[in-house]
């Protein structure tokens, strides 16, 4: 009758194996979303940037021009106004530098943000993904052994007409 118990202890094992190969897929199945998740997101950063480089290059063209335009009226040959206008131009151009850095900085902060919270998840699936294999090959190993157990207990226990 040890093969009963056996039996039902492989049974157990059975689903157990079944359950850990589910939650397998399931992990599978995170680190693709995950992965999608990632994209999308890195993409719509992408288009965030873009969009604030193109506020600032128009804010930029728009200060050069109107510069031209307060300018392109007055005598070119007063020092005065020839100095005020590249004193205009050089602001204009050094306000342009502080707003790209300061859209470099602030995206740069966001990409590396998203960067780190997809490592971070990614390292927990990783974990997990690596504590189930672990479990379901000794699942896998038990129930082997089992049949095997349960094989000579049949063996063993079979009556002999002879």
């Amino acid at each position: 009758m040890g093969w009963i118990t056996l039996s039902l202890r492989k049974l157990v094992l059975t689903q157990r194996v079944s359950e850990l190969e589910h939650r397998l897929t399931k992990l599978s199945q995170e680190q693709q979303t995950l992965s999608n998740s990632s994209s999308y997101s890195e993409r719509v950063i992408g288009v965030e940037k873009s969009e604030a480089y193109k506020n600032i290059i128009a804010n930029y063209s728009n200060s050069i021009n109107s510069i031209s335009q307060n300018f392109q009226n007055g005598p070119v040959t007063d020092i005065g106004i020839t100095g005020q206008y590249y004193t205009d131009i050089q602001s204009a151009g050094l306000e342009y530098l502080y707003n790209k850095m300061n859209t470099d900085s602030i995206f740069t902060a966001k990409e590396q943000a998203l960067q780190d919270e997809v490592n971070q998840k990614q390292t927990q699936l990783d974990l997990e993904q690596e504590q189930i294999e672990t479990q379901l090959e000794a699942a896998r190993a038990e129930k082997e052994k089992l049949d095997e157990a349960i094989s000579q207990d049949i063996k063993s226990s079979t009556i002999s007409l002879v």
